[in-house]
């Protein structure tokens, strides 16, 4: 219904099923009956027919009776006006009663919902509602308990309970979280916290009661666990072997165990508790404050070292681990952790690293021995090994020279006015030790460690000498150098660092001489390799000498005696044919023998290698070998684009004439291969047959086998590498490779 009536014509006329909107051309959307056609508006709560919305029905009822639509809808009721309004009202109560039976419904539902039993009584103590929940906890079902007096349901044990109860309802008083024991139905106790509530009617008088109560066995199982918990957790708090702390923000510890007392020499926990702050457990008091920090970055810290001093003052290092937290009933944040005493594991790291830096001395120096080094880098890295494992920086090791009676200086560090590979003039507190030690042939019995001495050297303007404590270095009972030490004045070396240096003493002997030995050695190579180089060189000079006199001299007087020879002949008579034979079959053997000599001297020095190069000269060599031999010979030269050097072309062409001669001599082979590959870096020649073989392992280590040991010997010179393979049976295979040379003729293709 709308007020714009008062605009429209005075009786419009109603449709049939017309509703009020429309009647009126209502144009108010938010009421509660616009747009809607089966509805009656009178029925709907809070329209908007006037200005003012009507909460109450009957005040509400009492306006549609001077609404036109009300009245033409009564008028077109079957049975008139009166009979439509005692129906509206008829409707009304109906869905009034329908609305409060729909709450009391709601309301019972959520009664039989809570989880917490409830039953209601009358003043007389009988019961009129009892919920499911309280079914299960009194074991009594509610259509009996309905009716019952509460203390024939609701048995509480102990005196004075129910009369208590009976006299907070009488008196209306509320009474919230009281604790009893009732007995079921079945005889079971069962510990319940209850609040009763007095219910009064519209004039303040009580009616009755309300009684809520919950099972509290299992909190009494829970309370009863965390009791437990809280002196299990006392035991391991107070029984603990690390310190297990809580401390605030400021500092200050809230509780501490029995070991972090002991910990830090505290006479009594009270005593650490009283303090302000720990800040003064730390060595360096700003420790704290970083772990502070950590702890509110992270919110916890694991295995952080830190360094504590006792009450003693002495140092303890520790472990810790510790988180915060935030106390829930002051909000405050709190630090809770174990701090584990490390002090003696510290103690046991410090000397096993120590132990492995004398290992790695030990190790370092028998790789040195094992790698050949030289002898001053030998010294060098020892004594810098030896400095660091003792902590010093200034020092050095001295070797005796008896010979000449003078000490030299090794290997130094930090050693002022003194150069290494220098004679140094040392002054020793011990004249006679200075005697024995360097001027006299002295042998010593072997120990473990010898005692250590002083002995000094003076630097430049300055009268009083710099003194070091000295530890021989011991070779077969004979003193070969000793170590030199500059200490502080508040250094004291143990007994280990002294059973160390006696060690090395008597291990670094030992490698001194190696080292001297094998010098000695590596020299006597390098002059046993010039010899060779020489020996080779002289002997291809000679040869080429012989090749050249064998063709020069001997060539020469076998032409002239042939010319000889021809001439002889042509004065013999013609008639005399015993002499023509003889002088014919002379010719012949020198002929051969002219032959012979020029092929001799061909093989001494082939005038066809030094002309045209290594190709040439050795494929007119296997040419020669195959008219006076069976053996079927392969050659070929890979990747050569022009000549070789001339001394590494002789190399090569005397490696195949040996291995060939080998094959003739010795194989009975029918075929012969061999290979000069070019393959920068290297040059690779392979020389191999397919005759009876040999046993390598035999005939590389007979001495007799000359030929071998020269193409060897030949090969190392070059610098190449020689490798022979034979097997019985199976033929040889000689393979050698030479380094080739980035400058020069000898080039990659």
């Amino acid at each position: 219904m709308s007020l714009l009536h008062e605009k429209q014509p005075a009786n419009p006329c109603l449709r049939e099923g017309q509703p009020c909107w429309q009647f009126f051309n209502c144009f108010k959307v938010l009421c509660g009956a616009h747009g809607k056609t089966d509805v009656d508006c009178w029925l709907v709560p809070q329209t908007h027919c006037r200005n003012y919305i009507f909460d109450d029905f009957f005040e509400k009822i009492s306006f549609c009776l001077t609404c036109e639509y009300f009245k033409q809808k009564g008028a077109q009721h079957p049975k008139g006006l009166d009979s439509f309004i005692a129906a509206q009202l008829r409707n009304c109560n109906r869905k009034a009663f329908e609305q409060q039976f729909q709450k009391e419904e709601s309301f019972v539902e959520i009664l039989n919902r809570i989880p917490d039993g409830l039953f209601t009584f009358d003043k007389d103590w009988r019961i009129n509602f009892f919920n499911p929940a309280a079914e299960e906890i009194t074991g009594f079902y509610a259509e009996d308990a309905v009716g019952m007096y509460c203390d024939d349901v609701f048995k509480i044990t102990g005196t004075g309970t129910v009369n208590a109860l009976r006299k907070a309802i009488n008196d209306g008083v509320d009474v919230h979280n009281r604790e009893y024991e009732i007995i079921s139905i079945d005889g079971t106790r069962k510990p319940v916290i209850c609040s009763t509530s007095a219910l009064r009617n519209d004039k303040g008088e009580v009616m009755g009661g309300l009684e809520i109560f919950k099972d509290s066995t299992e909190l009494k199982k829970l309370q009863e666990e965390v009791v437990q918990r809280e002196k299990k957790y006392r035991r391991i708090f107070e029984g603990g072997h690390d310190m297990i702390y809580v401390s605030n923000q400021d500092g200050k510890l809230l509780d501490v165990n029995t070991a972090g007392v002991e910990m830090l020499g505290f006479s009594s926990k009270d005593e650490m508790l009283a303090l302000d702050s720990a800040k003064q457990f730390y060595a360096n008091p700003e420790e704290r404050a970083k772990v502070i920090a950590l702890l509110n970055r992270d919110g916890s810290v694991k295995d952080l070292e830190i360094n504590f001093v006792r009450v003693d003052g002495q140092p303890v290092h520790t472990l810790m681990s510790s988180r915060s937290y935030e106390d829930p009933e002051t909000g405050e944040v709190q630090y809770e952790g174990i701090i584990k005493d490390i002090t003696r594991r510290k103690k046991t790291e410090e000397l096993i690293q120590k132990r492995n830096r004398e290992l790695s001395i030990l190790n370092s120096i028998a790789v040195a021995v094992n790698h050949t080094m030289g002898l001053d880098n030998l010294l060098q890295v020892t004594l810098g090994r030896v400095l660091s494992v003792l902590t010093l920086t200034q020092g050095g090791i001295f070797l005796i020279d008896r010979t000449e009676k003078k000490t030299i200086l090794g290997a130094g560090s930090g050693l002022p006015y003194v150069e290494k590979g220098r004679v140094v003039d040392l002054i020793f507190k011990d004249v006679l030790l200075r005697e024995y030690l360097i001027e006299t042939t002295s042998t010593l019995m072997p120990e473990a460690s010898f005692p250590n001495f002083q002995a000094g050297y003076c630097c430049e303007d300055e009268e009083d000498p710099l003194w070091l404590s000295c530890h021989l270095i011991i070779s077969k009972g004979k003193p070969v150098g000793f170590f030199g030490f500059v200490l502080p004045t508040d250094k004291m070396m143990d007994y280990q660092e002294l059973h160390l240096l006696g060690s090395l003493g008597n291990f670094l002997g030992n490698a001194i001489q190696n080292a001297k030995m094998i010098e000695t050695i590596r020299q006597n190579r390098q002059d046993l390799q010039r010899l060779t180089e020489k020996l080779f060189q002289t002997q291809e000079d000679e040869r080429r000498r012989l090749a050249r006199e064998l063709h020069d001299e001997a060539g020469q007087s076998l032409t002239a005696v042939k010319l000889g020879l021809d001439n002889l002949e042509q004065k013999i008579p013609k008639s005399d044919t015993a002499v023509r034979d003889i002088v014919t079959a002379t010719r012949t053997m020198l002929v051969r023998t002219s032959s012979e000599i020029r092929r001799l001297a061909y093989h001494l020095h082939p005038t066809l290698l030094t002309d045209l190069g290594l190709e040439p000269a050795l494929k007119l060599y296997f040419k020669d070998i195959e008219t006076h031999s069976s053996l079927n010979i392969e050659f070929q030269m890979v990747g050569f684009d022009g000549r070789l050097e001339k001394d590494l072309e002789t190399a090569l062409y005397r490696f195949s004439q040996e291995a060939l001669t080998n094959t003739l001599r010795h194989s009975g082979a029918e075929l012969f291969r061999l290979k000069i590959i070019k393959s920068f870096p290297k040059l690779i020649f392979i020389a191999e047959d397919d005759g009876a073989g040999f046993d390598e392992k035999v005939v590389c280590n007979d001495k007799r086998s000359l030929g071998l040991l020269g193409m060897r010997e030949r090969a190392q010179l070059l610098g190449g590498t020689f490798l022979v393979r034979g097997r019985p049976g199976q033929g040889v295979r000689i393979r050698i490779e030479i380094k080739m040379k980035v400058s020069g003729r000898i080039r990659a293709i």
